[in-house]
């Protein structure tokens, strides 16, 4: 008897769970963070239509600056700033991936180290141009990729406000400089 209760009490626990449409890999807190979910959508050469048949989805990963952009806080000058501060800043050359690789110099011998302190001291020459105003918050959004609700000393959504208006002028003001 007590055998049949158990089984019985086993069936119950087990759910079943419906399939994801697609398979978007490990969803736990971690792995999702920053992601955006969007359609797979081809587009059709000759009618210009988005057709997605199958109800593909994907994931990418998107940074705050990259956010801020799509919702129109920052301008495209804005946003390509901060992605080069932030490419110096993490040594990834993103128009050259090679050079980040290997530099050869006149003699033909090849250093990477080369490669990497010239794109640190790309990234000190930029940083010398951010408004001292502004470097807080661009080393919280820009080079840490953290949302402005959480700059320290945020209570609300004026100081949030206050956050973004000095981003966006610190930002074009090493647009200007740096150009």
């Amino acid at each position: 008897m007590r055998g049949a209760k158990g089984r019985k009490a086993m069936k119950a626990k087990l759910v079943s769970l419906k399939l994801a449409p697609w398979d978007l890999g490990p969803l736990t807190p971690a792995q999702i963070a920053g992601k955006r979910i969007e359609e797979a959508a081809e587009v059709d050469p000759k009618t210009g239509k988005k057709s997605n048949p199958n109800r593909v989805i994907r994931t990418r990963r998107e940074t705050w600056v990259g956010r801020y952009h799509r919702q129109g806080k920052l301008s495209v000058e804005q946003a390509n700033i901060a992605a080069e501060l932030f490419e110096a800043a993490s040594g990834m050359p993103a128009r050259d991936p090679l050079a980040a690789i290997v530099r050869v110099d006149m003699s033909g011998d090849q250093d990477p180290q080369v490669a990497q302190v010239d794109r640190r001291r790309k990234f000190f020459r930029m940083w010398e141009l951010v408004p001292t105003f502004a470097r807080p918050v661009i080393q919280h959004v820009v080079l840490d990729d953290q949302s402005l609700r959480g700059m320290p000393g945020r209570v609300d959504s004026r100081s949030e406000a206050r956050q973004l208006d000095r981003l966006q002028r610190g930002l074009d003001a090493l647009s200007e400089a740096w150009r």
